[in-house]
């Protein structure tokens, strides 16, 4: 049979021609034949051996050392006409990209490279694209591993946990959160369950409140996470935190505002419909119907002062309420508040007093707002001052590039310390019996209007009280109003 292989001492042209890419049936057939010759090659040298040692009549030692070389001499052709089969699939491989080579012209190279770098350039743009729209979002963007090991996160992110970005490179979601809830969201992504909850957190000494959301994300985590563990196929996990703590109290001062308004209607409601009812049965006794239309008359004047407080607070928070600016004098203003007190001054024996600096004597805001803010106020102080003392309203200016402070300071019960920070909410009352009583109890919301209109004037307010010594009201306008809402 004619051999298969080139002969030793000829060595393949490296610049024939290639061969055809596509392997012939007799190639294919080839293959087992040569391999089945290099075994029969083995068997007969084997078989040589053993012949020539028993025609010899050579020793047993040297017939056994014959036959164990002739094994040898075996194996080597066995392996060599294995390998001779083997390497017609390699040359075949190298002929076809030899081909391919061939076939381009010798420009291809350089317009692969091209290309690639073209390609890779494309990439680089889309992640620092990417890059530039995840840092963008103002709430903070996590994205870890199945075991919890950060692999992107954005600026915010960065700045929510206070440390520079690269030293979040590596760290542990258990390290950052401590809040359980946090950690089992994140549980639940791995798992593959999406989930959202609202979290609070202390931020910066104050507590907020995050809706955190977890997702689970197939993100390809070779080269990102340091961790052996993660692989192309693990799955990655996307936190987001978003800040509602604004919109979570609102929620609650809307629940706790529906709650407050039903308790406060009741009440005189309630007392309305008894004395209704009594009054229809008692016409014979003029003394107690007068004193039932009274207490009709008392308790209606109490709903119509809530609808009204009620009306000036939805007007205040509403975002298009209109603000008319206009030059005050507010020695007009003043004139315009006396008569409203002549009538609780003169039953508590108070005095009514107002003071205005020169140069802070006009100024540009909305006359309907002020009117509204020192109504509240002076109508608290009628309500907590001792009998007998004055009550003082002061218009100044603290400091020439300052606004206009406007003041009403009272001597009376004051306000305790722990509560001073909650007068300004709808209907909270400090205590029933600082009024002298309930029938100067009002409605809760006077404090509340005054901070929305201070606000919507661009101003502030604030209290300064000494328990059973007095209290004073400040509220600080700017020079420059706010431009009215179109």
């Amino acid at each position: 049979m004619p051999e298969a292989t080139t002969p030793d001492n000829q060595t393949p042209d490296r610049n024939a021609p290639p061969k055809s890419s596509v392997q012939s049936p007799s190639q294919s057939a080839a293959q087992p034949m040569v391999l089945r010759e290099s075994a029969l090659t083995a068997l007969a040298v084997v078989g040589v051996a053993g012949v020539l040692s028993e025609a010899l009549g050579a020793p047993s030692m040297i017939g056994v050392a014959l036959v164990l070389v002739a094994v040898i001499i075996g194996t080597v052709i066995l392996l060599s006409g294995t390998r001779r089969d083997e390497a017609p699939v390699r040359v075949d491989a190298l002929d076809r990209l030899r081909s391919a080579l061939a076939a381009s012209p010798r420009e291809s190279g350089e317009e692969l490279v091209a290309l690639v770098r073209e390609r890779l350039a494309g990439a680089n743009l889309a992640a620092s694209n990417l890059r530039a729209v995840l840092d963008a979002d103002r709430d903070p963007v996590i994205a870890t591993d199945s075991a919890g090991e950060l692999i992107i996160w954005n600026r915010a992110a960065a700045d929510f946990f206070d440390r520079p970005h690269q030293a979040l490179q590596g760290r542990i979601i258990d390290e950052l959160f401590t809040q359980s809830e946090v950690l089992g969201l994140h549980a639940g992504a791995v798992a593959g369950h999406a989930r959202a909850a609202q979290v609070r957190m202390s931020r910066r000494g104050a507590m907020r409140v995050y809706e955190v959301v977890a997702a689970p994300a197939a993100l390809e985590l070779a080269g990102l996470s340091t961790r052996s563990r993660a692989t192309y196929a693990e799955p990655g996990v996307v936190l987001t935190l978003r800040d509602v703590t604004e919109l979570a109290r609102a929620v609650q001062l809307k629940t706790d505002f529906v709650a407050n308004a039903s308790h406060e209607l009741r009440t005189p409601l309630s007392s309305i419909k008894a004395a209704a009812e009594t009054l229809g049965e008692m016409v014979d006794e003029p003394p107690m119907a007068a004193r039932l239309v009274l207490m009709i008359a008392a308790n209606t004047t109490r709903l119509e002062e809530l609808t009204r407080d009620l009306l000036d607070l939805s007007r205040l928070e509403t975002p298009e309420a209109s603000i008319d600016l206009a030059p005050v004098r507010l020695a007009e203003l003043f004139e315009s508040l006396a008569p409203v007190f002549e009538t609780p001054c003169k039953e508590r024996n108070l005095r009514l007093v107002f003071e205005a600096s020169p140069d802070a004597s006009e100024l540009t805001s909305d006359p309907r707002l002020l009117s509204l803010i020192l109504k509240n106020l002076i109508e608290n102080s009628t309500k907590f001052a001792y009998e007998g003392t004055t009550i003082r309203v002061v218009a100044s200016r603290p400091s020439p590039r300052d606004g206009v402070r406007l003041q009403v300071i009272d001597q009376g019960i004051g306000i305790p310390l722990n509560a001073q920070d909650r007068i300004f909410e709808r209907f909270y009352q400090v205590d029933l019996s600082r009024a002298g009583g309930t029938s100067r109890r009002g409605t809760g919301l006077g404090l509340a209007i005054v901070k929305h209109a201070a606000k919507a004037l661009g101003g502030t307010v604030s209290v300064q009280s000494v328990w059973k010594e007095g209290t004073t009201m400040s509220v600080d306008l700017p020079t420059i109003p706010p431009a009215p809402k179109s």
